[in-house]
């Protein structure tokens, strides 16, 4: 395997490159337009050598390189052009869509609004409420009405944390508290828009579970894996999945989708196709996935999950060699066109780097071991992937949240098992749950496999150095850290001391310049 077998991710990496040259800029202004003068050019050079053959295919590979430096530049310009807004002085009346479910704080409710006025319309900010019934009883696509002053985000006593910087990769414009006789509900909408639908839909999804028998613990995780509806997860869940290695079972993503894929192939056996007719079936399953994401928010990693099947399909039916490696690279390519702000989101980067670290190094970790058995083979393959995950999650994991679980295998090879059935048995309540009997079983074996997990999970957390510091601050070592990481890699695939020799100086070089920037700061 070499890097000019995955075009996509060679489009993929200036793409990012130019997002984050992007957010370092201040003069988003200036970006935008010289990105425009830049990219033209850049394109006509990319066409002409495109055209000329291979007399100029260096110069083609160089001119696609730029473009989409360029393009990374220009979309998150003018990303961040429409985010960063200058809010009057003094407080005024506004009026803003309610784009979410409102999150419970210490004190107060935090309420996420689109604003309506004429002047920033479309504008997202973060509206603080005090604690009462009002707050608690409303609900997406709602209407609201407030008198305050807007601000911009800022950094109130965070040290070691840019909150500005972060509630303006993710959109929101400004923030503001109010008092509880400063804002009121105006009224519903006769019309929400398909994606408050959704929510709305997974709100009354979530209460129909509650009304079977679900309850607690086994309620927030049935809702997480099944809906992608994470609100009645607490701080003890979370921190409980994360210090055992795998939070990773909560989130929506490759492992349910590949589970529910399953589940529809049983369901639409290939046999019921004819030959030739064989990319239909794949086309109805696709088609239904597509649904259930939309249907629970289309977040990030479901959506990088969904491009790839879609992607690998595509090629299936098309009769052409399909790799994973491209595939993966694909979907991060269109989510990043059309989402540049994603590559700061933490799932975004954990999700995309552990798919990419298995694709990459778990074939070589399973060769390693031969297992004699079945049995041995699959759990053997649940370790060769943790393995593989970790291995390139560990920088990301180690400079966001600063720890490492030390038991991650032994809590994978537990719980995954146990969350295959998880997952299975809170897709089959919604065909099992009309009937009192099937779904008085189907909530005692959910409560009964969930309760074995968090008891599992609960023991593997206590053990002796459960949880390891490993507190890393640059960014750049998290950049070399992978720089090594694929430099070996190469070297022991492409067979060539060149290769690793190559590697190790771009990875000396982001060392030089982090140590260069640490002492000039």
């Amino acid at each position: 395997m070499r890097l000019s077998d995955w075009p996509s991710l060679r489009l993929v990496v200036p793409l990012a490159g130019g997002i984050l040259i992007s957010d370092t800029i201040q003069d988003t202004g200036t970006l935008v337009r010289l990105s425009c003068a830049l990219l033209i050019p850049a394109s006509a050079v990319t066409l002409i050598s495109l055209l000329s053959g291979r007399r100029l295919s260096g110069l083609y590979g160089a001119g696609l390189v730029s473009c989409f430096f360029i393009l990374g530049c220009l979309v998150y310009g003018r990303y961040s052009l429409a985010v960063h807004v200058r809010w009057p002085d003094g407080d005024g009346v506004h009026l803003g869509r309610l784009v979410d479910w409102p999150q419970e704080k210490a004190r107060s409710y935090r309420l996420d609004l689109e604003l309506a006025d004429s002047a920033v319309a479309g504008s997202r900010i973060i509206l603080y409420v005090p604690k009462d019934s009002a707050a608690r009883s409303v609900q997406p696509g709602m209407t609201i009405g407030f008198y305050g002053r807007i601000q911009a985000p800022a950094n109130s006593g965070a040290v070691d944390f840019d909150y500005a910087a972060y509630l303006y990769r993710h959109g929101i414009s400004g923030t503001l508290w109010v008092p509880a006789d400063h804002w009121s509900v105006i009224g519903r909408p006769e019309k929400t828009d398909l994606r408050t639908r959704a929510m709305l839909l997974r709100g009354k999804m979530v209460g129909k579970l509650e009304e079977w028998g679900l309850s607690g613990r086994s309620l927030a995780v049935t809702a997480a894996v099944s809906l992608g509806e994470k609100r009645a997860l607490d701080d003890s869940v979370r921190q409980l999945y994360s210090h055992s290695g795998v939070s990773h079972v909560l989130a929506v993503s490759g492992l349910h989708v590949g589970i529910v894929y399953w589940l529809l192939g049983v369901l639409l056996p290939g046999v019921l196709f004819p030959y030739r007719m064989r990319w239909l079936r794949d086309a109805v399953i696709i088609s239904v996935l597509w649904a259930y994401a939309f249907a629970i928010g289309m977040p990030l990693s479901i959506t990088r999950s969904l491009t790839m099947f879609s992607m690998l399909a595509v090629c299936r039916a098309s009769g052409r060699d399909s790799s994973p490696v491209n595939a993966l690279a694909f979907a991060a390519l269109a989510i990043l066109l059309v989402q540049p702000e994603g590559l700061f989101d933490v799932g975004f980067q954990l999700s995309f780097c552990a798919v990419l670290s298995i694709l990459l190094f778990e074939p070589g970790i399973r060769r390693l071991v031969t297992p004699v058995t079945a049995v041995g083979g699959y759990f053997w393959g649940i370790v060769s992937v943790s393995l593989a995950a970790q291995l390139g999650t560990a920088p990301l994991s180690a400079f966001h949240f600063g720890t490492f679980p030390t038991w991650f295998l032994l809590s994978n090879i537990m719980v995954i098992p146990l969350m295959f059935a998880t997952v299975c048995l809170s897709m089959l309540i919604w065909a099992f749950g009309w009937f009192p009997l099937t779904r008085e079983v189907t909530v005692w074996l959910l409560d009964g496999i969930i309760g074995l997990e968090n008891g599992i999970l609960e023991r593997i957390s206590a053990l002796p150095y459960a949880v390891v510091q490993l507190d890393i601050c640059q960014e750049q070592a998290v950049w070399t850290a992978y720089s090594l990481m694929l430099s070996v890699w190469l070297w022991i695939h492409e067979k060539n001391a060149r290769s690793l020799v190559r590697g190790l100086c771009v990875t000396a070089s982001i060392s030089l310049f982090g140590m260069v920037r640490y002492f000039a700061v």
